[in-house]
């Protein structure tokens, strides 16, 4: 049970980071395209005004799903983990571990 439960955790984890990267490559090439410097603080309003205004529908949706779908993996990871720790699994950080 545990080894599927680490898989699991490292899946969620993966598929999220995933989703964050598509999300974020995504909207720098849509701000490229409309002329918006996303790495300025105008810039990151202007691209999520047009957001949540839904000036472009898919892209809009786009962003919303990589940003709260993200969060909500990244919530069920940490649930998951809660769970696993409380059946007893020991989820070890190989800091040091030789090769």
């Amino acid at each position: 049970m545990c080894e599927i439960t680490q898989s699991v955790r490292t899946a969620l984890f993966l598929i999220s980071g995933g989703m964050i990267l598509a999300g974020v490559l995504l909207a720098h090439q849509f701000c490229n395209r409309h002329g918006i410097n996303m790495n300025t603080l105008p810039g990151m309003f202007e691209m999520y005004r047009r957001v949540f205004k839904f000036e472009n529908k898919l892209f809009s949706l786009l962003v919303l799903i990589c940003m709260y779908g993200s969060a909500m993996l990244i919530l069920m990871c940490f649930i998951l983990t809660a769970w696993g720790l409380a059946q007893g699994c020991d989820f070890p950080i190989a800091r040091n571990k030789p090769w």
